[in-house]
């Protein structure tokens, strides 16, 4: 059985309440990992936490208002403070706080399949969520229909956090893949920017949603669309880079690939603390230009499971020799097919559960 899942109609503030309404034990779930992730990677309180989320208020408001008024539903639907609420939406920035980045570990990987190599001519785009597992127990997936004119958005996310992984019904499909530099950005929370590309009908629109103000992490957003295209856009401190298919084919781990970035002095960082990005880059490179054409998502899903350098492989496991407080596994698999709409999803590893179908 997948994550739990709700479908929501309404307002900002009212999306936002029934989120919190439907989803109290989820939230309080995620609120509990990122109060011990802060302590362990960067020894900061939940309360110095929460107040120093509130520094980004001024630059969500000026990116979209709406963002914070779902903030303040979540907050009145669940019990939780706003603060709570506005803490989890900026957690990948407030990490920056500590002086122990390079702790972190962990990884994802990206497929994008445009329509040139996906059978029939359907394109796909496809990614392997690797973090901390025990966030299994803090996911959600939503159905948003939003009254403000945005589209419609399938959402898989952490309980409490209102931008992530999504596929709307304009056609936009969005994964993150985490990057980083020696210089810590500062900026829009990179979650309110997955939520602005998921409120865009075209991927250019993505790219300007992603792009018009400083993200406040580095981050890798992998685009596609229902016209049979996709693209990567890499983002550092101030500049940014797209990425395109070749041969159809597209993948993206957790390293700057665009000979363009990080602009110096500044340097790629992650590729030092994930090593295991390459290999993953690597290998599901080779395995979808093995199928070369007529890609399906049984395919991408036999690639999605692949545990070449397990357990730091594609599906990724826990590694026991690990700290526990810094292991991390695949916490969840998803193909969409970008041209019928339909989106399989499977919780946990690929190689362990099936994937279930859902639809736009």
């Amino acid at each position: 059985m997948n994550f739990p899942y709700l479908e929501i109609e309404g307002s900002p503030r009212e999306i936002g309440f029934q989120q919190g309404e439907h989803f109290k034990e989820q939230i309080q779930r995620s609120i509990d990992c990122y109060k011990q992730m802060f302590l362990d990677y960067s020894d900061l309180e939940w309360d110095r936490a929460k107040e120093l989320s509130r520094r980004f208020i001024p630059v969500i408001t000026e990116y979209n208002n709406d963002y914070l008024e779902e903030m303040w539903g979540i907050a009145e639907g669940s019990g939780f403070d706003f603060e709570d609420i506005l803490a989890l939406n900026c957690r990948s920035e407030l990490v920056f706080v500590g002086k122990e980045f390079d702790k972190m570990d962990g990884g994802c990987t990206s497929i994008g399949i445009s329509s040139d190599a996906g059978k029939e001519g359907n394109a796909y785009l496809a990614h392997n969520w690797d973090w901390k597992t025990s966030q299994r127990s803090a996911m959600i997936m939503m159905k948003i229909r939003q009254r403000n004119g945005k589209p419609t958005i399938f959402m898989v996310t952490e309980a409490g956090i209102i931008g992530k992984t999504g596929f709307n019904s304009a056609g936009i499909c969005l994964y993150l893949n985490a990057l980083s530099t020696d210089q810590a950005p500062t900026g829009l929370p990179l979650h309110m920017a997955m939520r602005g590309i998921l409120d865009c009908e075209t991927l250019a629109e993505a790219v300007k949603a992603a792009t018009r103000m400083p993200l406040g992490c580095c981050a890798n957003f992998m685009l596609g669309h229902k016209n049979g295209e996709c693209i990567d856009l890499e983002i550092e401190n101030d500049d940014f880079d797209v990425l395109y298919p070749k041969d159809g084919i597209l993948v993206h781990t957790n390293h700057f690939l665009s000979p363009r970035l990080p602009n110096a002095p500044r340097k790629d960082t992650t590729k030092y603390k994930l090593t295991d990005s390459f290999v993953r880059l690597g290998r599901a490179d080779k395995l979808m230009r093995r199928k070369k054409t007529e890609i399906t998502h049984e395919d991408i899903m036999e690639v999605l499971a692949d545990h070449v350098e397990y357990p730091c492989s594609i599906c990724r496991h826990d590694d026991l020799k690990v700290d526990p407080g810094l292991r991390m596994g695949t916490v969840f698999s998803m193909v969409a097919d970008l041209t019928s709409g339909d989106i399989y999803f499977c919780k946990g590893n690929p190689c362990e559960c099936e994937y279930e179908k859902y639809h736009i």
